[in-house]
């Protein structure tokens, strides 16, 4: 077990990447999927607010039954929600959240520890449609390990 933190039914969960047409876009769309019982959204470091996703990440979220059709990108600036949990796709990315968002402490992992594992996800912007692909089934793999995680641990304790 990784350690990370328990979701309480009623928490909520933030992607961040940089730009929020990707990556963190893509795991907004599988996590609705493979925990729909738990809000989610979705922010970039660097976002400029109201671009759509990348064409690739909409095709690699219909492939695995998501939507992104409608998303619009955010920045990190725009999030007026305080979420349980916070996951980032790159360490330097966790530095921005932290500088920009302190309150946050002790709810930002990158997405690869939280389930035990280790890297940053890597950028596939202008990339391959292959380069696409391949970051869906990483995505896929670490969101549906992170929800078997959450699933096998009890609920947080209430104060």
């Amino acid at each position: 077990m990784s350690g990370a933190p328990a979701v309480p039914p009623d928490a909520s969960v933030l992607f961040v990447c940089t730009g929020n047409t990707c990556r963190s876009a893509l795991s907004e769309a599988f996590w609705r999927l493979v925990r729909p019982d738990i809000p989610v959204g979705s922010a970039g470091t660097q976002a400029w607010p109201g671009m759509p996703a990348a064409t690739e990440a909409v095709l690699v979220a219909a492939s695995r039954g998501g939507d992104l059709s409608s998303h619009r990108s955010r920045s990190l600036d725009e999030v007026s929600e305080s979420p349980a949990h916070v996951y980032v796709m790159t360490a330097r990315q966790r530095e921005e959240v932290l500088e920009r968002r302190p309150e946050w402490a002790g709810r930002v992992q990158l997405l690869t520890e939280a389930v035990g594992e280790a890297g940053d996800i890597g950028d596939p912007a202008g990339g391959t449609a292959a380069a696409y692909e391949e970051l869906g089934r990483r995505l896929w793999h670490l969101l549906t390990r992170l929800a078997d995680q959450l699933e096998e641990e009890p609920p947080a304790e209430g104060p």
